[in-house]
């Protein structure tokens, strides 16, 4: 449901946060409820500000209970630091929500019978997102950290990994509470989103990869020069599981070795990526590589 828009960004309620929104209402808590939803929206707002300082645009965002996910209209594959930037915007904004508020108690600018809850719900927002697990922000910092050492399409299958683990945790947990009385339904129905998005993220995974691979040489040109990364694969190896590898910021060359592990041809990144997208993506390297020395 779209409330509204901000510079030219849509405003979404997700389904879940008009449910809760709903129940806090019958049960007297609508105050909490707008308190909540303003924190997520300054916390979402933050991600989309220093995103947009990276280049990043997005076009909506979708506010949940515990945080939110911004979309944009193309694929959203920032650089690895600065996707870490951006995602650490959320908490950091969280935890000067409560620098302030503890700044201005004194002066009651926040009503007393507030306050608390207002301090809880910025520690529980930032705190959890900072979990290394997608969806969460602490994921998509992980996301960051593993793409430069294993490349992009795995560093976002263990990311997503480390997500379904989490909300598998926090439903077994959550589903205990709800039957002994020590936590509500809430719990079990944030691990199902969780779980659900991070499935999306992993899904999405592949399509990002793809345009990331159509834009390496790109990274190059504007780059003028890189650090180069040597891998080794047998000529039978698929191009698909060779770009795997790839990582950013790097130019790779790959040696193409025999049985006896001898080099018997070489190559380079351009070549194996525009085997990728014109030849196919099973092709094998030995349809792609050329004599040692032979560079694009």
């Amino acid at each position: 449901m779209q409330i509204g828009q901000i510079g030219g960004i849509r405003i979404v309620f997700n389904p879940f946060f008009l449910i809760l929104l709903v129940l806090l209402g019958l049960a007297g808590y609508l105050p909490h409820g707008l308190i909540l939803f303003g924190i997520v929206f300054l916390h979402e707002l933050a991600h989309t500000l220093v995103a947009s300082a990276y280049g990043v645009q997005f076009s909506a965002i979708e506010l949940f209970p515990f945080g939110g996910v911004a979309s944009s209209e193309g694929f959203y594959d920032p650089d690895p630091f600065a996707e870490a930037v951006i995602a650490l915007a959320g908490p950091l904004t969280n935890g000067v929500l409560c620098i302030l508020a503890m700044a201005v108690a004194p002066y009651e600018v926040i009503p007393a019978q507030w306050y608390d809850y207002f301090m809880r719900a910025n520690c529980v927002i930032g705190l959890f997102n900072l979990l290394p697990a997608f969806p969460l922000d602490g994921g998509r910092v992980l996301r960051a950290y593993l793409a430069l050492k294993l490349g992009y399409r795995r560093a976002t299958e263990r990311a997503a990994f480390m997500g379904r683990v989490l909300a598998v945790a926090l439903g077994s947990v959550g589903a205990a509470g709800v039957y002994y009385g020590f936590a509500s339904v809430s719990l079990p129905v944030l691990a199902f989103f969780i779980y659900l998005s991070a499935g999306r993220e992993q899904r999405m995974a592949g399509y990002v990869f793809v345009r990331y691979l159509t834009r390496k040489k790109q990274e190059l040109d504007a780059a003028g020069v890189m650090p180069a990364e040597q891998l080794v694969a047998y000529g039978d190896v698929p191009v698909k599981d060779i770009v795997r590898h790839f990582v950013p910021k790097r130019y790779h060359v790959v040696l193409m070795i025999n049985a006896a592990g001898a080099v018997e041809g070489v190559a380079s990144e351009m070549e194996v990526v525009s085997s990728f997208f014109e030849q196919g993506i099973d092709t094998p390297l030995e349809a792609v590589v050329g004599q040692p020395g032979d560079f694009d």
